[in-house]
């Protein structure tokens, strides 16, 4: 069998723990994950997917070359963390974004997200990129920043709307 299917391993949760970047929960849905490989290290509190991994709970999902959660002693999850070709999009009634990286990490309790490598994060409905070597989302904060390497500086765009007055000068040429 080329996919090991491991449905529901957290329920009632959104992708990445109960709050998603937005800090809000959906109320309820399964996380379904699929790889070629699926290991469940006890000892670590771990379970670790291989091979074209690919995580979806409602409309959001990320795809990596591997998929590993982290569990607390209660066996609720602390942590995710994809590695390898990360691309993922996070739907939210307030929130729509879409990016890739190497390696993306959430910390559940601290609700922080930090992609690395080559890092790329579209948020659609504020019309708003970020790129970098490195990003850092804290919800709680509501702080995000970002950092370059050596090969470019860090990159931010965003769509200015036009002033009313700027409007009214475009329409009277």
């Amino acid at each position: 069998m080329r996919y090991f299917f491991m449905i529901g391993i957290v329920t009632a949760t959104m992708l990445f723990a109960g709050k998603g970047i937005s800090g809000k929960t959906l109320g309820g849905g399964a996380l379904e994950v699929t790889a070629d490989r699926f290991t469940h290290v006890e000892a670590e509190h771990k379970a670790v997917f291989d091979g074209h991994a690919h995580a979806v709970q409602g409309k959001s999902r990320v795809d990596a070359d591997r998929f590993i959660v982290y569990f607390d002693k209660g066996n609720s999850a602390r942590e995710y963390r994809a590695i390898g070709h990360v691309r993922f999009e996070i739907v939210r009634p307030d929130q729509h974004v879409k990016g890739r990286c190497a390696q993306l990490t959430y910390r559940v309790a601290e609700e922080t997200y930090r992609l690395k490598g080559d890092a790329h994060l579209n948020d659609l409905l504020n019309h708003r990129e970020m790129q970098g070597e490195e990003i850092f989302l804290d919800n709680k904060k509501k702080l995000a920043t970002a950092k370059s390497d050596k090969k470019g500086p860090v990159k931010f765009i965003f769509q200015m709307k036009k002033s009313p007055s700027t409007q009214k000068k475009e329409t009277q040429r």
